[in-house]
């Protein structure tokens, strides 16, 4: 809470129980309680904290109050226990917006963060104002041969791994089925979309941005930002760019905007 103490910003840290796990969050304000909320779901491995920087960001708060969690098997949530299950990591985004009561949220996800915020706009869109997908690894073609993952599931090699690439490992091996089970899902995200990518992104290929725009057919604002020399780690590196888009993300209305 110190770093938050540092930038003047106020905040909290919680936890919601979602089947029997403890899910810990972060949230910051600026002055009182805001109608909506910005929830930000990191990739994998990784924890609330890669996006600290964000959670004090003086233009984000002027305009919402910020979330963000350790998803469970990082962090503070069960570390070392993981859940591999994209429908199931969206129901605990779900849960925990519906424990904090927000009139309206708008999500962003980095990497494996941006394929559970797509299921939960699918799932359960109803106060999800927009999503936003940074390096997004969104396509079931486009993921790697999971037969290398299953090598390094092994006993032996598990015991050898950090806790955090073992429980990265277990809930990346079901991706690209997950990913197949919702392709004909993309219909139903109707809000806004932001998709932001490196071209030189060699973790998360360039062409998932693509794939997710072919299949927002029937989101009427689609906001794209193509950064042509960044690569995976644009959450971090380009950070100001990143929240600019976000903000038009929040500012984007029902006008049949499709950028380039």
């Amino acid at each position: 809470m110190g770093f938050l103490r540092q930038h003047h910003v106020s905040g909290e840290i919680d936890k919601i129980s979602f089947h029997g796990r403890r899910i810990v969050y972060l949230k910051t304000s600026s002055g009182p309680k805001k109608k909506e909320a910005f929830l930000f779901v990191h990739g994998s491995p990784g924890s609330m904290d890669a996006f600290l920087d964000y959670m004090v960001d003086t233009n984000l708060l002027s305009h919402a109050d910020l979330i963000t969690y350790d998803r469970p098997g990082f962090g503070n949530s069960g570390f070392g226990r993981a859940m591999p299950s994209l429908m199931m990591q969206a129901r605990v985004a779900s849960a925990l917006m519906d424990s904090l009561g927000y009139e309206r949220y708008w999500l962003a996800g980095h990497s494996y963060g941006a394929p559970i915020i797509v299921q939960a706009a699918m799932d359960h869109p109803r106060h999800i104002g927009g999503i936003c997908l940074i390096a997004g690894s969104v396509s079931p073609d486009l993921e790697p041969k999971a037969a290398w993952r299953r090598w390094i599931d092994l006993p032996l090699v598990r015991q050898i791994l950090p806790i955090s690439m073992r429980v990265s490992n277990e809930e990346l091996i079901p991706l690209k089925q997950d990913l197949v089970m919702i392709e004909d899902d993309w219909r139903k995200i109707k809000m806004p979309v932001s998709l932001i990518q490196g071209k030189k992104d060699v973790l998360v290929p360039f062409a998932n941005l693509a794939y997710a725009k072919e299949k927002l057919t029937q989101s009427d604002t689609v906001l794209v930002k193509i950064f042509e020399e960044e690569n995976h780690f644009i959450l971090w590196t380009r950070r100001g760019v990143v929240v600019e888009e976000m903000l038009k993300l929040m500012q984007s209305t029902s006008n049949n905007t499709r950028d380039q």
